[in-house]
C-alpha cells in the first residue's frame, strides 16, 4: 500500500514537471513564435537529434493534429501528451489490467 502512493505521488510529480517542460517545448518547437507548430516545425525539431526519421516524425504529427488542420495548437499538443504521461502511468502500474 505505502509503495502503491509512493509511486503514485512520484508520477504525479513527473507529470507536473513534463507539462511545465512541455509548454517551453511547445514555445520552442514553434520557431515563429504565431500559436501554432506546423509540419516543417514539427518535423525540424522531431529530426534535430536523428533519433526521429522525417517519415516516423510526419506520422507523429499527423497524430497530434486532431482536427487535421496541418498545424499543431498548444491545446493539441497538450492532449496528446497527456495521453502520452496516462500511457506511461499505466504502464507504470503493477495493479493495471494486461
Amino acid at each position: 500500500m505505502t509503495r502503491t502512493f509512493i509511486l503514485g505521488a512520484a508520477i504525479a510529480i513527473f507529470a507536473a514537471g513534463a507539462s511545465a517542460s512541455e509548454k517551453v517545448q511547445f514555445q520552442t518547437i514553434d520557431a515563429n513564435a504565431d500559436g501554432f507548430v506546423s509540419e516543417s516545425e514539427f518535423v525540424g525539431w522531431k529530426t534535430a537529434t536523428g533519433e526521429y526519421s522525417a517519415a516516423d516524425a510526419l506520422v507523429e504529427f499527423i497524430k497530434i493534429d486532431a482536427d487535421a488542420s496541418g498545424m499543431i495548437s498548444e491545446s493539441e499538443m497538450a492532449a496528446a501528451m497527456a495521453t502520452k504521461d496516462a500511457d506511461a502511468a499505466s504502464d507504470m502500474d503493477p495493479e493495471a489490467p494486461m
